[in-house]
C-alpha cells in the first residue's frame, strides 16, 4: 500500500470522513500492459490539410499514437473494469480504422465517416457486428448496431466519445443473469445510443467468453489513430431504486460503496479533490481545508443517475473565497440532468446557488429546456450557457432551503419554500432529457450543503 492510500485510509478512520475518487486518467503507456508494439506517446499531432494524414508530430506526452505507419498491436489497459465511464478523444487521418473494446469485447467503431447520408454499424459511433465462422456466407454478420445519426467531424478535428458502458452480469455459479449494454453514447456531444444490449462479444474481440472484469481496450492495427484525455470512472455497484422513501444523496453503504465522486478541474490527484471536497455522512463542505490562495472548481457528482425525484438541502457559505473569484459575489450551482459525470463542469440544467441569483435557471453545454410559468411555454436562446432568472428573490442569510421537484423532462424550483423557477421541454443532444447525475458545485468559496436527501417517485 503507498503512502497516500495509506494516508487517506487512516484519515478515514479517524475522522469519519468518507473519501471518494474513483475517476482514472490515463496519463501515459506505463497505464496499458505490454506488448505495446509501435505506440509512442507525443504532446501534440496535426493531420496535414492536404492528404489529411498525420504531421507535426511534438515531442513530448499526453497523446498516444499508434506507430508511423498506422498498423501495430492494440494496446489494453494495465486495470480491468465493469461497469465504466468513458471520456476519449481521437484523431483520424484519411480513411482510417480503429475501434474502442470494452471489457477487450464490445467495440464501439470508429472510423472516416464524415459526410455520410446513411451510416451502419461499421461506421464511427456504430456498436460492430457479431461474427459466427459457423453460418453461410453473408450471413456470418449479425446484431451490428447503426448510430442514430452521423455525428463524425470533418478530417482534422479532435473529435470525442463519452460512454457509459454496464458490462455483463453473473449469478453466484457463473451463468450469465444480464447482457453487457452501452446505456449511452455520445458522439461530439450527439446521443447516438442508448440502452443498446450486446449478447455476446463483437468480432474482433479478445475473447468469446464473457466475464464481469477486463481491460479497456484500444484498436491498434486498422489505420492510424491518435487518442488524448483518456478518463474512466467506475460505477460498479449502483445502488436500487426506492421509490418514495427519503434517503440520503451521498449515502456511502458498505454494499455499494459512495454514491459520489470528487471532480476537480484539471489533473487534480485524489488528495487534491479529497482536500476541496470532504463528506462526513451529514454535511458535504467544500473548501474549508483548502489552503492555497488560489483554487480549482469542481462538483461532488453522483454515481446513480436519476429521473424523477425531490431533491432538498440546506446551504451556507462560509468566509473564504479564493482566486480568481476574490473581489466576486460567491457562486456554486446544483446541476441535474448531467448526461454524462466525468467532467467538473458537465453538461446539464442547474439550479443556480449564487449570492442575489440563488434560484435561477441555467442551460450548460448542450442540454436545454424552457421555461414554464403561469400555463405559458417561454422560449429560451439555444446558447452554450443561457439562463433564465428567479421570479422573486427568496434568499437570506446564514442556512438556505432548497427543494428541486424533478419529473422526467420538468422541474420546479423552490427556495425556502416558494416556486421560484419551473422548466420544461429537457432535452439534449437532440433527444428529450430525462434524466442524469445530480452534481453539487464548488467555485472558489467555502460552502457548506447539509441534509442532502432524495426521494425518487413514479412518473
Amino acid at each position: 500500500m503507498n503512502n497516500l492510500k495509506l494516508s487517506v485510509l487512516v484519515l478515514t478512520i479517524l475522522t469519519g470522513i468518507n473519501l471518494s475518487f474513483s475517476q482514472i486518467k490515463l496519463k501515459g503507456l506505463e497505464d496499458f500492459r505490454t506488448p505495446q508494439g509501435d505506440w509512442f506517446e507525443v504532446k501534440s499531432v496535426e493531420v496535414d490539410s492536404v492528404n489529411y494524414q498525420f504531421l507535426n508530430f511534438k515531442k513530448g506526452a499526453g497523446v498516444f499514437v499508434n506507430g508511423e505507419i498506422g498498423k501495430t498491436e492494440h494496446i489494453e489497459t494495465q486495470e480491468s473494469y465493469g461497469d465504466v465511464e468513458l471520456h476519449i478523444e481521437f484523431l483520424l487521418p484519411k480513411g482510417s480504422n480503429s475501434g474502442i473494446y470494452f471489457q477487450s469485447r464490445y467495440e464501439i467503431q470508429i472510423f472516416d465517416s464524415y459526410g455520410k447520408d446513411d451510416v451502419a454499424y461499421s461506421d464511427c459511433g456504430g456498436i460492430y457486428q457479431r461474427w459466427d465462422e459457423s453460418k453461410p456466407k453473408g450471413e456470418k454478420g449479425y446484431e451490428g448496431i447503426s448510430p442514430r445519426v452521423n455525428a463524425t467531424l470533418p478530417l482534422g478535428e479532435w473529435q470525442t466519445y463519452d460512454i457509459i458502458f454496464r458490462a455483463p452480469k453473473f449469478d453466484q455459479n457463473g451463468n450469465k443473469i444480464k447482457n453487457a449494454m452501452f446505456e449511452k453514447v455520445v458522439l461530439n456531444g450527439q446521443i447516438i445510443h442508448e440502452n443498446k444490449e450486446v449478447t455476446g462479444a463483437t468480432r474482433e474481440g479478445l475473447d468469446a467468453a464473457e466475464v464481469a472484469f477486463a481491460p479497456l481496450r484500444l484498436q491498434g492495427d486498422h489505420g492510424s489513430i491518435a487518442f488524448r484525455n483518456i478518463l474512466i470512472r467506475k460505477l460498479d455497484n449502483t445502488r436500487e431504486t426506492k421509490l418514495n422513501t427519503w434517503v440520503d444523496l451521498f449515502e456511502n453503504s458498505e454494499k455499494t460503496g459512495p454514491n459520489y465522486d470528487f471532480i476537480v478541474n484539471g489533473d487534480a490527484t485524489e488528495q487534491e479533490a479529497n482536500t476541496m471536497f470532504e463528506y462526513n455522512g451529514k454535511e458535504l463542505k467544500a473548501m474549508y481545508k483548502w489552503k492555497k490562495t488560489a483554487a480549482p472548481y469542481g462538483v461532488a457528482i453522483t454515481k446513480k443517475a436519476y429521473s424523477s425525484y425531490d431533491l432538498k438541502f440546506e446551504f451556507k457559505w462560509g468566509e473564504r473565497k479564493f482566486e480568481p473569484r476574490l473581489d466576486k459575489i460567491r457562486d456554486a450551482g446544483l446541476l441535474y440532468h448531467c448526461p454524462v459525470g466525468s467532467y467538473a463542469w458537465p453538461s446539464s440544467l442547474e439550479y443556480q446557488i449564487q449570492e442575489g441569483d440563488c434560484g435561477d435557471l441555467w442551460n450548460i453545454l448542450g442540454a436545454h429546456c424552457d421555461v414554464l410559468k403561469e400555463g405559458k411555454v417561454l422560449k429560451i436562446e439555444k446558447r452554450s450557457y443561457s439562463r433564465s432568472k428567479k421570479w422573486t428573490n427568496e434568499e437570506k442569510p446564514g442556512w438556505n432551503q432548497v427543494l428541486l421537484q424533478v419529473r422526467g423532462d420538468s422541474a420546479k424550483y423552490y427556495l425556502n419554500g416558494v416556486l421560484i423557477n419551473e422548466i420544461t421541454n429537457a432535452t439534449y443532444g437532440g433527444l428529450s432529457l430525462k434524466s442524469g447525475f445530480i452534481a453539487l458545485q464548488a467555485e472558489y468559496s467555502e460552502l457548506i450543503y447539509r441534509e442532502i436527501k432524495i426521494k425518487e417517485v413514479q412518473f
